[in-house]
């Protein structure tokens, strides 16, 4: 099975020196650091992959590697398990490995093991990557019919500020390319479905059946808007700079991000977001207790050896660790390592599952936790008089948004769906419910 593994520290440029019949290489400069590195199942170095990697990292300056890592890994595995070449195309289409590649990739989304998002974005991975080989010489097309795909040109209408004056938009794409289904209603690429509140008060229920560590992961969620794999990563650092607003004692706000406090937020990009006193004295609580302390124990006996300890590990499980030599997790598991994505939502699962016993139509995934703190707290701002535009703003910021039509989408929502039109205290008198029925 073809496997990757994280690199230590990568140099751009380094010295070759030659000292009684040894030679020896030194790093000088440009320091990249960290790399995956991709091998095949007999052990064998990926020189094209892991090329492109470096081209990345080193060239294009990405900050994560990990989804295009991830889609050529699998990529390569594919061609593994089907006996295929990665540089032989024949002239059938059909028989392309990138086009039997994609056949996988759609029956995997068939069979619902598959998001069409994730798939999309593998397949753009792998064409990108073709791109670059072909460009770089690693593969040579004599004629149109060797072509890995065929380019395509097509036009979006645009919904910016700007779409008066260009109301569409060509963008260069290939016929390999996998579409994400929109909703008919909104033209959302995943329509929203935050919970109502009748769903956030059967959730309040089953709290106390779930371990304390998804009870606060899903309450950071719905509280702060917080994406899955920031919750995972939130920080003691994090935590400790927290610093209450000026126009309210109830809340707080904490700016996050990789480099400052080792929260892994999309992009790598630094925001602030919102909090509230209650929840973060729970946190407070939790961070000092006896169950969480004896976690760390186990953690840091890891950190102590982490060379022996990441034999066998995922390098993924490696660059956790690795962060915790600065920032130390909030959510460690029992095995004494930081919580990944993964487990939180093979615990939220387990638990959704429970609720479905007695509440069959209880479908919502971790992610919607987001879209409930989102679409509750865009209405308190709008009640509270605040103008369209500076609730839109905030909303932003605290969200992450890269775009604002992504912001957009929770105030179409909310002209849609009356229902959602009520206070965000409701989520505080969840989470008072919550503490008042630990205490009793």
């Amino acid at each position: 099975m073809a496997f990757l593994i994280r690199s230590s520290d990568v140099f751009k440029e380094t010295n070759l020196s030659i000292s009684n019949g040894q030679c020896s290489v030194t790093p000088t400069t440009d320091n990249i650091g960290s790399l995956p590195t991709l091998y095949s199942e007999h052990g064998e170095f990926n020189h094209q992959a892991n090329s492109y990697f470096f081209y990345q990292k080193a060239i294009k300056k990405a900050i994560d590697l990990q989804p295009c890592a991830q889609a050529l890994k699998d990529y390569y595995q594919f061609l593994e398990d089907e006996n295929l070449q990665w540089d032989m195309f024949p002239p059938v289409k059909r028989l392309k490995p990138t086009y039997l590649f994609r056949s996988h990739l759609l029956k995997l989304i068939k069979k619902g093991k598959l998001a069409h998002s994730t798939a999309s974005v593998r397949m753009n991975q792998v064409v990108n990557y073709y791109k670059w080989l072909m460009h770089d010489g690693y593969l040579k097309i004599k004629n149109e019919k060797e072509a890995p795909f065929r380019m395509e040109f097509i036009s979006i209408k645009r919904t910016d500020m700007l779409a008066h004056i260009a109301p569409n938009s060509i963008i260069e794409t290939s016929d390999l390319r996998i579409k994400v289904p929109r909703d008919s209603d909104s033209k959302n690429i995943r329509p929203l479905t935050p919970l109502s509140q009748d769903a956030l008060s059967t959730l309040t229920t089953y709290l106390p059946v779930a371990s304390e560590e998804l009870g606060l992961q899903i309450l950071i969620s719905i509280d702060t808007g917080l994406r899955i794999q920031e919750v995972a990563t939130l920080t003691l650092d994090a935590l400790n700079i927290a610093k209450p607003l000026t126009e309210s004692v109830h809340r707080y706000e904490i700016a996050v991000s990789p480099q400052r406090n080792g929260v892994q937020t999309k992009y790598s990009k630094e925001r602030t977001i919102e909090i509230s006193k209650t929840l973060l004295d729970k946190l407070d609580v939790y961070r000092t207790s006896e169950r969480r302390l004896k976690r760390v124990i186990k953690l840091n006996t890891k950190l102590d050896n982490l060379e022996e300890s990441a034999k066998g590990l995922s390098y993924e499980t490696v660059e956790a660790l690795e962060f915790c030599l600065n920032h130390e997790p909030l959510f460690v598991s029992e095995q004494g390592n930081p919580v990944s994505p993964k487990s939180i939502e093979a615990r939220w699962r387990e638990l959704r599952a429970t609720i479905k016993q007695t509440t069959p139509a209880f479908e919502h995934r971790f992610h919607d936790f987001r879209s409930t703190y989102a679409t509750y707290r865009l209405n308190d701002l709008l009640e509270a008089g605040l103008p369209v535009v500076e609730c839109m703003e905030l909303l932003m910021g605290w969200m992450g948004h890269k775009n604002e039509s992504t912001t957009l989408k929770y105030l179409r929502y909310l002209k849609r769906k009356e229902v959602f039109k009520v206070k965000f205290g409701i989520l505080d008198s969840i989470m008072h419910e919550v503490w008042e029925g630990e205490n009793e």
